[in-house]
């Protein structure tokens, strides 16, 4: 017997809710616990396998490559949102025009939230699929939501089963591979036609594949009673499925051209990737490595966010099969992995906006103390002026902005100097007596002393050096030059031309590896110092001192400095001797100032007197802006809340319970203050270092800091209001308009 498609919808729904209601709490209990606890294990596995591949490669040069992506991850993420926005467009078309009654934007919102719970559980498209038409139900009924969804499933996977054959064969016929990469490949690429092969018999002779397995596992007794109640509901969707292409032809090619434009977007994607890691791919390699992951994908969906296998997977693809580095492979993994993890917090946002009410609304029927919380006169004055409260929140968080984000900035380059400094091959740096500087800008010192001090018994190499300051051409911040004697230099450093060729005279200029990827800058082309172009005439390595080295006479004369120096380094033959060699030199030539390059990083970050009254000043002006306006918000609420001051007055409220809820107030005001200022000063840092080559280092010990200041600034703040709603009169109160 034939039955209505609403007949249908109401039986699924009925069986669905009998069969749940007949399953025993315990065997449902043990079945989530059962899936949790494999869920968990292949997300641990996953990981470790991550874990292990990154430590293989290197994590510098996985960092190197990743580095060079830059602002083009975002390049990546629109190629993704492509893919999205071609399948939801596919999902769409296979709802029935005449019951179509959802719009892109709701179809694109159910797509990412099935997304996500497909991307992050061990069910992987089941728990997704269903989530779909749960998000779906309100504006398509079952009867043709449930098909729609087959239907796009079905036509998409056999796309993908398509798009792996092609690609294994091409990778078989064009590239010279492994016996054991070969068989491999031959195998997918056999699996993969019989599939295909198996789909076209079974359309042309309308084979219930599914009911025909629950009747064969029915015999055989191993088929779940849960499945074998809803066979006759499988029997007519899969009717539906064959029926499509007939009801349904233009939607039919517009989703099978849907789903070819998703691969290519995905193979786009692949290209562009490789492209701004360095390579020069060719689109047949973008399209075996995307053809061939998705075998990866299809094999380990049941591994949430299939972390570790894609990994380890698009690695060796790429090195084994492709030739690429290892570190070319994982970080195109990573940052494909990158974008689909920016798509599923987009979905989970989703799922939250859609189910956060209903499931707050359950939370507070089944929590009587949680209720009591939110029904509480704090949380309730908190929320009676969202706005209010919003710019107090904002307001603190200034505050705390200006010390985590101003004590960073000082420091990390305070302490990135200090480190690049040390680095530079010299173990002793001499400067004149009575020099007071860190920013080295100070020549007093005779650059013939060198040549003094490198009769010293110890001492393996010395070199002039001249540093300075100029602002950067960024406009923000400063960096420092130095002047050098390059073959002098490069004998102590022991620096090499990795391109270019060495500094000689003039207006010339060398950079360190990190200054050219940062700028995008190459040999031959110019930056501008001391207000004038000096060309860039090689590109030196390893990195050390300041970034942009010059010649050491172009900066005397622009200086006005003669013959005087900065500073002189000094090596040591034997650099565990160098304490010794340090005292012959003091003991020769008392006058001059000894500095040890291992102290120069905390010499930097200790050394500078201004900072320190600096950041106090700071740390006072956030502290003064904290207690300004919680001030100014508290005794706007207890001005306006007069009334309700008397009402509490006069039924019994104490004047000490009344001052510590405005002070409650202050103190929850003020802590979200400060966790929004450590959100901002994350986003200043990430701003500022994409930007700038200035580093910002984020330290606990002023986030604590931050935190006190914030607390006691809005604890302060708050006292006289709530002093002053303390000593209201009831009657007065109760009479104010």
């Amino acid at each position: 017997m034939i039955e209505s498609r609403e007949d249908f919808a109401d039986n699924w729904t009925a069986g669905e809710t009998e069969e749940l209601s007949e399953e025993p709490e315990t065997t449902t209990t043990n079945s989530r616990r059962s899936f949790l606890w494999l869920q968990t294990l292949a997300f641990l596995l996953g990981l470790g396998l991550l874990i292990f591949v990154i430590n293989r490669v290197g994590v510098q040069p996985l960092f190197d490559a990743l580095l060079r992506i830059g602002f083009g991850f975002f390049v990546i993420v629109g190629l993704s949102g492509l893919r999205h926005f071609l399948r939801t467009i596919a999902m769409r078309a296979a709802v029935p025009a005449e019951h179509r009654r959802i719009t892109f934007r709701q179809a694109f919102a159910a797509r990412l939230g099935g997304e996500a719970i497909s991307f992050l559980t061990f069910t992987g498209p089941l728990l997704g699929e269903a989530t779909k038409v749960a998000l779906l139900r309100k504006r398509v009924p079952l009867t043709y939501g449930v098909p729609a969804l087959v239907v796009d499933n079905l036509l998409y996977n056999l796309s993908v089963v398509f798009f792996i054959l092609s690609g294994a064969c091409v990778m078989l016929a064009w590239y010279p591979l492994p016996p054991s990469v070969y068989l491999v490949l031959l195998i997918i690429a056999v699996v993969a036609a019989l599939g295909i092969l198996i789909a076209v018999i079974a359309a042309k002779r309308r084979v219930m594949l599914l009911t025909w397995a629950i009747d064969r596992l029915g015999e055989l007794r191993l088929s779940p009673k849960v499945i074998l109640k809803r066979r006759h509901h499988i029997y007519h969707l899969e009717s539906k499925v064959y029926d499509f292409y007939k009801h349904h032809r233009t939607a039919f090619f517009v989703m099978i051209a849907c789903n070819l434009a998703a691969h290519a977007a995905s193979v786009i994607e692949v290209y562009l990737a490789l492209k701004m890691l360095g390579f020069q791919p060719q689109v047949a390699q973008a399209y075996i490595i995307e053809s061939l992951t998705k075998v990866i994908n299809f094999a380990f969906a049941f591994v949430p966010g299939t972390i570790g296998v894609y990994e380890g997977g698009t690695e060796v693809i790429l090195q084994k099969g492709l030739g690429f580095t290892p570190a070319a492979g994982l970080a195109l993994a990573l940052v494909r992995k990158a974008a689909i993890v920016v798509w599923t917090s987009i979905g989970l946002l989703v799922l939250t906006w859609r189910t956060l009410p209903n499931a707050w609304r359950r939370i507070l029927d089944r929590s009587p103390r949680l209720q009591r919380l939110m029904d509480s006169l704090v949380l309730s004055n908190i929320a009676h002026r969202p706005a209010r409260t919003a710019v107090s929140i904002l307001g603190t968080g200034v505050g705390v902005l200006l010390i985590v984000f101003t004590v960073g900035l000082a420091h990390g380059v305070l302490h990135e100097r200090g480190r690049r400094e040390s680095n530079i091959g010299a173990e002793i740096m001499i400067r004149a007596s009575g020099t007071v500087s860190l920013a080295g800008a100070e020549f007093k010192l005779p650059a013939a002393h060198a040549a003094e001090l490198a009769t010293i018994p110890g001492v393996r190499a010395t070199t002039p050096i001249g540093q300075t300051i100029d602002k950067s051409d960024s406009g923000f911040g400063q960096r420092l030059l130095d002047g050098i004697e390059y073959d002098e230099y490069a004998n102590l450093a022991r620096i090499t031309i990795r391109e270019g060729r060495k500094l000689e005279s003039g207006d010339e200029a060398i950079v360190d590896p990190e200054w050219k990827e940062r700028r995008k800058a190459n040999v031959g082309d110019t930056v501008k110092l001391f207000e004038r172009p000096f060309k860039i005439v090689g590109v030196y390595e390893p990195p050390g001192g300041g970034r942009i080295k010059i010649p050491l006479k172009t900066m005397q004369e622009q200086e006005g400095a003669g013959n005087r120096v900065s500073a002189i380094l000094v090596a040591c033959t034997d650099p565990a001797q160098q304490d010794e060699v340090a005292a012959r030199i003091l003991e020769r030539f008392p006058e001059d100032q000894l500095i040890f390059t291992r102290d120069l990083p905390e010499i930097y970050a200790t050394g500078v007197p201004a900072l320190n009254v600096f950041v106090k000043v700071v740390v006072g002006v956030a502290a003064t802006i904290s207690v300004l306006v919680i001030l100014l918000a508290m005794y706007t609420t207890v001005t306006e809340r007069t009334r309700q001051i008397g009402i509490l007055k006069s039924l019994g409220m104490s004047n000490t319970a009344i001052a510590w809820v405005i002070e409650q107030e202050a103190i929850i005001v003020s802590v979200l203050g400060v966790v929004v200022g450590v959100l901002l000063t994350m986003l200043a840092q990430l701003i500022v270092t994409r930007v700038t080559t200035l580093t910002i280092e984020i330290e606990p010990r002023w986030v604590l800091i931050a935190l006190a200041v914030g607390l006691l600034g809005g604890t302060i703040g708050a006292l006289y209001p709530a002093l002053r709603a303390a000593r209201q009169d009831a009657v007065e109160a109760l009479s104010y308009e």
